[in-house]
């Protein structure tokens, strides 16, 4: 059984500014457009980043619309706007995908064995920030004790106390070298190995962002050997799910999410059967290629209301 994973949009700073999404806030009603847009994202989350036309709805985007609890109409702007800037593409008439330019800094993801070892290493970081707390106390108390001890002992005891302060010390100082003098590796070093790794990724991009993360993950204790073993996993994952070079993560993007602690598929992809028959009954409207196209004479819409709609639609169109 193929193990649960967790999803997440990260907005950045300047989403609101974004060309994309202030084109889309332009018209009239363009606020809603903009929070359809995130909730289409969200929504393909649940299907490894794909939205399935299942044969519900008269069209992808009344079905989408329902989901949503949105207007159809608006649901069809947004569609007809994502595919004039080319920001998703249809892997058939049944489903489509956001770009990776859309998705590489929105979208993070991680297993949920991932998500578990994240909160154990929270947890032990929090008990041992504990234990060092309640050890600068026990210290503290300590050092006070010695204090009052000291006053009532005579000068041969506190001569003997300064001794072994300074054995101490000593032996702190000695600790330190020794902790030194472990191998830290060099800039050119980190550099080497990284190349080593960039050349074994499947798709080199944003190679800069992507040693940055590397290095992190050094510094945090990752090894070169579990990271190249991440690398090999996804390589598989893709040759045996056939994934098309714009869904392929950039280098940047798999570096940045610690995509080596990720559970792949390596289980060839199945069409559900139920899925297949509803399609068959009744496939995707080419709305989208041809706004003017009309509609099954089964549609629910009246032919003036349908034209209606699909002028409102090229008009906000050439207005953006």
């Amino acid at each position: 059984m193929t193990e649960k994973r967790y999803f997440w949009i990260k907005l950045q700073m300047d989403f609101w500014k974004s060309p994309v999404v202030k084109m889309l806030r332009k018209p009239s009603g363009g606020d809603t457009y903009a929070v359809i847009y995130l909730e289409m994202i969200l929504l393909s989350l649940e299907n490894n980043g794909y939205i399935y036309y299942s044969g519900v709805g008269d069209s992808f985007a009344e079905e989408i619309a329902l989901v949503l609890d949105e207007e159809t109409i608006n649901v069809e702007f947004v569609l007809a706007f994502l595919k004039q800037k080319r920001l998703i593409e249809f892997a058939d008439d049944a489903s489509f995908k956001f770009t990776e330019d859309v998705t590489a800094d929105l979208v993070g993801s991680e297993s949920a064995s991932a998500r578990r070892v994240r909160a154990y290493r929270e947890r032990q970081k929090a008990i041992a920030n504990e234990q060092k707390a309640l050890q600068c106390n026990t210290d503290e108390t300590n050092r006070n004790l010695d204090i009052d001890i000291d006053k009532e002992k005579d000068i041969d005891n506190n001569i003997r106390s300064f001794s072994d302060e300074n054995d101490q010390v000593t032996s702190e100082k000695s600790v330190s070298k020794e902790h030194h003098s472990v191998h830290k590796p060099t800039k050119k070093e980190l550099d080497d190995r990284f190349e080593s790794l960039w050349a074994l990724y499947p798709r080199k991009v944003g190679k800069q962002k992507a040693r940055k993360y590397y290095e992190r993950a050094v510094k945090n204790g990752t090894s070169d050997e579990v990271i190249r073993k991440g690398i090999e996993s996804y390589n598989r994952e893709i040759q045996v799910q056939g994934t098309q070079t714009n869904f392929i993560q950039h280098g940047a993007t798999w570096f940045g999410n610690a995509g080596w602690e990720n559970e792949y598929n390596f289980e060839p992809p199945k069409r559900n059967s139920n899925q297949r028959q509803l399609i068959q009954k009744e496939k995707l409207p080419d709305w989208a290629k041809n706004a003017g196209k009309k509609q099954p004479s089964n549609s629910i819409m009246s032919r003036a209301e349908r034209a209606k709609k699909e002028a409102e639609i090229d008009e906000l169109l050439r207005r953006v």
